[in-house]
């Protein structure tokens, strides 16, 4: 009897442990390909804990960003439910206005070496 229950209890670890890791395999193809195509050049899968229905809660960093989604061992699906993107919104709007400065920048470096080139160009047509 005691080797049966150790074996059940080593098979509901290993259990535990290949559910757990196939959420954070989820949670990361999620993040990687899914949420972020192409933008999430760091992600890291820090944990995967039980939570409501049977389902593992999935804690991640996003390029410095906390991440929490929910993963369903039944369907093996992954998901961040609703998450407001106003975060992600400011983040981008900064980042454009951030590119606009820089372009603004290059614009008026470009001016300036035009209306050089162009006092060149009337000098040397006086002479």
């Amino acid at each position: 009897m005691k080797k049966f229950i150790l074996v059940l209890v080593c098979l509901v670890g290993c259990q535990t442990d290949r559910v757990s890791n196939q959420a954070k395999e989820s949670a990361a193809r999620y993040w990687q390909n899914g949420a972020y195509p192409g933008k999430s050049f760091d992600v890291q899968v820090t944990q995967a804990e039980k939570a409501e229905d049977g389902k593992l809660r999935v804690k991640g960093i996003v390029d410095g960003e906390t991440r929490v989604g929910l993963y369903n061992p039944e369907t093996e699906t992954f998901s961040e439910g609703y998450y407001s993107l106003a975060h992600e919104r400011s983040k981008h709007i900064a980042e454009l206005e951030q590119e606009l400065k820089y372009w603004k920048d290059k614009s008026e470096a470009a001016d300036k070496e035009i209306y050089k080139l162009k006092l060149q160009l009337s000098m040397q047509e006086k002479k």
